[in-house]
């Protein structure tokens, strides 16, 4: 189909000059056969060496720059189309633009392209998108004058993310050389320049705040004074038949993460992972000139020489229960540190053994817990999901694009901005359990928490509140303490305490529930990823107090969901606005803010529930479901309290020590 779509848009085109474009695996293919002019030109974007120009002929001069009748861009996966997004940055203008992507993983919406906002598709004539096959999108838009083509693509792609596009990467860079698109995959304001410099000026200003140059051999010197630049070598340096050639090329044993092209969090991430760990163990290999990960004598997914892993591998090896690396092949060894670490920002379980010297790419913390996993104990359904949170939090903090290139910038002299701040909110009616509560968000780590307390009909002169209160201002981090009458309705209280936080992200706090110290830093994480305007995670674990027993319960993680526990809320404080905040009635507030994010078209994300603990008593909730409703869907219980590992045990409560609470429950 796309072949065929292809033939009708260069049929339609007339005598206008085509570009065709293709990137990932087997996408060239689609391109076969296809009526050529002697003007027309077939680009791989994968192999495109930044900084150089595009040799095209007989195109549009037009005021705003050369222009195509048609450029056509096919993509093996949504992985691939984001990736090559940099190296397709200085594509000419185009009045018909095809996008087609060959296959997409099953959790992937449409690619519904958005209008840009500043009027430049207003003369928009016609827009398609239709199925290619059975997991693949074909995707055209006609105008009936030139428009950007990175603009059309960058829009393609985010329409399968919905509305948010999440944090930028920075600084801005300008880029040189092969594999230079591997460092900065979805960025259509990066500039291909000279390898010598400078970096060109947009009026007044540079287009990159530092440059980065990705080469084989020794780079020329630098140029620009201006702008920092700095150098870094192609995952073809090190490859095995150039280290077993005479005089060949030497293995990199002290090379570090920042040494290594990043994974791309927002197509190789945790999204669509499955639970179930009765599945076979497959192996990362190499099955003749290719490394793959293999299940028997299956290719579930062709690693490309590059070590880049895509979207739609990843969603081939969900039902593994493990993936062991074999380290005595690949393409080289810095093209497998990039397999495995994508991997593990996967959420892939990995077993590997002891890890070769050539292996310190992975950095020590992702390379230590590889080298501590047990297959045998992978087939545990808790252990196995325990060790793949580890296994992607650890891989994205490491690997992930946007913490790599806040440390190039750290390298390089070039600030950056400042990681997102936590507001946390908790509104209470309870004295005894402020000590409990402040004890779990003390502990929470990797984030700049602010803490919004509000005592809800009490005041904060009780012994045991003053004492809770002044042990967590201790700590050193920042409290703003409100009290609110016992007869304000809980919704205005919520948007009261809203008011009153100065972060740039809001995080909704229960009393009397347990939470992981990376509990925050997770869901942090996951909203860079995930594309979604809220986030959460479910009640995987519930203590039941009435009977003194823990619930491991059903349920997917890791996905787009209509429902996540109110307490673990978290989303931005313009969400907050957008849907008009709480609403003012005193029961199912969570659940009505959900509906509201839904009913605006906004994603709701449910992360990983391993480092969170529901606690349920026997009634006073402002959710209403009994015992049953909690013994339906588990998948283990134990007798007495019995959380994740990931939840670090228990801390000690500040001020008095708790008791056995009583009172009304929210």
């Amino acid at each position: 189909m796309i072949t065929t779509a292809l033939r009708d848009a260069l049929r339609a085109r007339g005598t206008e000059t085509a570009l065709l474009c293709h990137t990932g695996a087997g996408a060239r293919a689609h391109l076969d056969g296809l009526p050529l002019a002697p003007s027309d030109a077939v680009v791989d974007l994968d192999a495109r060496v930044l900084g150089e120009p595009l040799e095209l002929r007989d195109l549009w001069e037009r005021d705003s720059g050369p222009e195509a009748g048609l450029v056509a861009v096919v993509a093996a996966t949504p992985a691939d189309l984001h990736r090559c997004l940099a190296a397709a940055a200085d594509l000419p203008r185009a009045v018909q633009v095809v996008v087609a992507v060959v296959d997409t993983p099953g959790h992937q919406e449409p690619p519904l392209p958005s209008a840009p906002a500043m009027g430049q598709w207003r003369e928009l004539q016609e827009m398609r998108v239709r199925r290619a096959g059975r997991g693949g999108w074909l995707c055209e838009l006609f105008f009936p004058n030139g428009v950007e083509t990175p603009q059309v693509l960058d829009a393609v792609w985010f329409g399968t993310r919905g509305r948010r596009r999440g944090p930028a990467l920075a600084p801005l860079a300008a880029l040189s050389g092969p594999e230079a698109a591997l460092w900065r995959p979805g960025d259509t304001g990066a500039r291909g320049i000279g390898a010598a410099g400078p970096v060109p000026l947009r009026r007044v200003t540079p287009v990159g705040d530092m440059a980065l140059r990705v080469g084989e051999g020794t780079p020329p010197e630098w140029t620009d004074e201006a702008v920092p630049a700095l150098d870094r070598r192609t995952t073809g340096v090190d490859a095995w038949e150039r280290i077993a050639a005479p005089g060949g090329a030497e293995v990199r044993e002290n090379a570090g993460p920042s040494d290594i092209a990043p994974v791309d969090e927002l197509t190789v991430n945790p999204v669509g992972f499955s639970k179930d760990a009765s599945g076979p163990m497959g192996d990362l290999t190499v099955h003749g000139d290719r490394a793959v990960v293999r299940q028997g004598k299956k290719d579930l997914a062709v690693i490309a020489p590059d070590g880049s892993v895509t979207d739609v591998d990843l969603s081939r090896m969900r039902h593994l229960r493990c993936v062991r690396v074999d380290w005595s092949g690949h393409t080289g060894p810095t093209a497998a540190v990039r397999a495995v670490a994508s991997l593990a920002a996967g959420g892939v379980p990995l077993v590997g053994g002891p890890l070769p010297a050539w292996a310190t790419g992975l950095g020590a913390p992702l390379a230590d817990l590889i080298t501590a996993a047990d297959a045998e104990g992978l087939a545990d359904p808790l252990r196995r999901e325990e060790y793949s949170v580890r296994l992607r939090r650890t891989a994205l903090r490491l690997h992930g694009s946007r913490s790599r290139w806040r440390e190039l910038g750290a390298l390089a002299g070039v600030p950056v901005p400042p990681a997102p701040t936590v507001s946390v909110i908790l509104c209470t009616r309870r004295p005894d359990m402020v000590g409990f509560a402040l004890a779990q968000i003390a502990r929470q780590r990797g984030v700049d928490v602010e803490l919004v307390l509000t005592l809800h009909g009490f005041p904060a002169s009780l012994p045991e509140v003053d004492a809770a209160i002044a042990e967590y201002r201790a700590t050193g981090r920042p409290l703003v303490l409100r009290e609110a009458p016992a007869d304000r309705i809980f919704g205005s209280v919520l948007n009261d305490a809203v008011a009153s936080t100065s972060g740039d992200l809001v995080s909704k706090w229960d009393d009397d529930d347990w939470y992981g110290p990376d509990h925050l830093a997770d869901l942090v994480q996951a909203r860079t990823y995930s594309g979604a305007e809220l986030l959460g995670v479910g009640q995987d674990f519930v203590y039941l107090q009435e009977v003194d027993l823990t619930l491991w319960r059903e349920g997917r993680s890791e996905s787009s969901s209509r429902f996540i526990a109110g307490g673990t809320i978290l989303t931005d404080r313009a969400v907050l606005e957008e849907t008009g905040g709480f609403r003012p009635v005193p029961r199912s507030i969570d659940t009505q803010l959900l509906i509201a994010v839904m009913r605006g078209g906004g994603r709701i994300y449910r992360g990983h529930g391993l480092g969170y603990v529901l606690r349920r008593t026997g009634g006073g909730h402002t959710w209403s479901e009994d015992m049953a409703f909690f013994l339906r869907n588990r998948i283990q219980q134990w007798f007495g309290w019995r959380p994740s590992a990931l939840l670090e045990g228990e801390p000690a409560p500040f001020g008095r020590p708790v008791t056995e609470y009583t009172g009304e429950l929210r």
